[in-house]
């Protein structure tokens, strides 16, 4: 499979919403989207499958200041388990050290052991939680990558 890395643009507002329907079963509305896509503070990476062009993950992240705030991270049901996600958050933080971030956070839902196993193999750490943060009343954990530009 050949897969390469692109910024999404609002031409990829309708494989965005069915990737988050899919993967995650429609965390954000089209108009989350629409903005994620073309506020110039926000970064949207799609990973694309070359021959087909299908977009088999993304992720968004929110610059800050001196931090990145990741957003939204999936990969299709159909590709989980195969490194995807994996490749896909190694170039935003290879991206974030060219935009001088020193930070990078997310949450994650406390109860999601893979991505919590995930985030933890690549460098994050917990630094605190977030009470009733999801829809369903969970909990989150929020992570932290630091020191992204001393190394």
């Amino acid at each position: 499979m050949n897969l390469t890395i692109i910024q999404l643009r609002t031409m990829h507002l309708n494989d965005c919403i069915d990737l988050d329907q899919k993967s995650l079963n429609g965390l954000w509305t089209r108009s989350q989207w629409q903005r994620e896509l073309t506020d110039p503070k926000r970064i949207a990476l799609g990973l694309i499958e070359i021959e087909t062009k299908k977009l088999l993950g993304l992720c968004s992240a929110w610059l800050v200041i001196d931090e990145l705030q990741i957003t939204f991270l999936a990969v299709h049901p159909l590709h989980q388990r195969k490194g995807l996600g994996k490749f896909l958050l190694s170039d935003l933080i290879k991206r974030s050290k060219s935009l001088q971030t020193n930070h990078i956070h997310l949450e994650v839902k406390e109860n999601n052991e893979p991505a919590k196993a995930f985030y933890k193999a690549m460098g994050f750490k917990t630094v605190g939680n977030r009470s009733n943060f999801y829809k369903d009343g969970s909990d989150a954990l929020i992570l932290k990558k630091e020191s992204l530009n001393k190394s």
